[in-house]
């Protein structure tokens, strides 16, 4: 069974005492590596110089791009500056076996095995209209990610959600079917991902969206890991494993653990 090494909010871009920025240093426990959002800014050439430090020690990493990512940026920006990357990885294993593979999940389906397929994508929250003048102030993206409105918030949840409801319900209905693994920054389910202090606060739907009720939720779907809410978790829900590993701020968040690793 495929393992990997699951890892998110690492916050490379924060400082933290006399530690160097883009420097943070884990063991190797498993083949693979996920990095589920919120590693550093794009726009910062180290954390791709960190990014290719973990290709020589890994064969497969796995990167979801999280809100922070996109600061200072748009959000195309940010991902025209994956994207080479991801080419550049790509180009060097042709003559350097030794490094390993840079996999951008974009809404992006990845085989990993003939029975297992790895989904991915930020998966932006449905905000709560409701919340909408709070969140308006109150939400960092909307002030560090340029360009970045509502509305623009909107369709892009809009766009994620629409692009996994129909890519789990072809894989669902095929002729070959497959386990699905998702990955995604934000949060697909309320309650048990975040601090219950902020359950049902102003600010709530910009963590998670509540999909466990949808009709192409459970099995196939074996297991859901996120990021995002720094609050590590690992739990079942209606027959899908929903895990997260966060560091957060500071010295990291309560739960974390750098040596997670989860078998698909």
């Amino acid at each position: 069974m495929p393992q990997i090494q699951l890892l998110s909010d690492l916050h490379l871009e924060v400082e933290r005492g006399a530690q160097p920025l883009y420097e943070f240093d884990f063991p190797q426990c498993a083949p693979n590596l996920a990095l589920l959002g919120d590693i550093g800014w794009t726009r910062d050439e180290r954390l791709f110089v960190w990014l290719d430090k973990q290709l020589s020690r890994f064969e497969r990493v796995f990167f979801v791009s999280g809100n922070h990512e996109s600061y200072v940026a748009t959000l195309a920006e940010s991902e025209a500056l994956i994207e080479p990357f991801e080419k550049k990885s790509l180009d060097t294993r042709k003559t350097d076996s030794s490094k390993g593979e840079f996999v951008f999940l974009n809404r992006r389906a990845y085989h990993l095995s003939p029975d297992t397929v790895i989904l991915g994508c930020t998966l932006w929250t449905a905000l709560n209209p409701d919340d909408l003048d709070i969140l308006k102030w109150s939400l960092t993206d909307f002030r560090r990610i340029n360009g970045f409105k509502p509305e623009a918030y909107q369709a892009a949840h809009q766009r994620d959600v629409a692009w996994l409801s129909d890519t789990i319900t072809q894989l669902k209905t095929s002729d070959a079917p497959k386990k699905i693994v998702v990955f995604t920054h934000h949060s697909p389910t309320v309650t048990d991902t975040g601090d219950p202090k902020y359950l049902g606060g102003p600010t709530n739907s910009a963590f998670a969206t509540e999909l466990t009720d949808e009709e192409w939720w459970g099995s196939p779907i074996t297991l859901w890991a996120f990021g995002h809410t720094h609050w590590s978790c690992d739990f079942v829900r209606n027959g899908v494993r929903v895990v997260s590993n966060q560091r957060g701020y500071g010295e990291g968040g309560k739960g974390f653990d750098p040596r997670k690793v989860i078998d698909v």
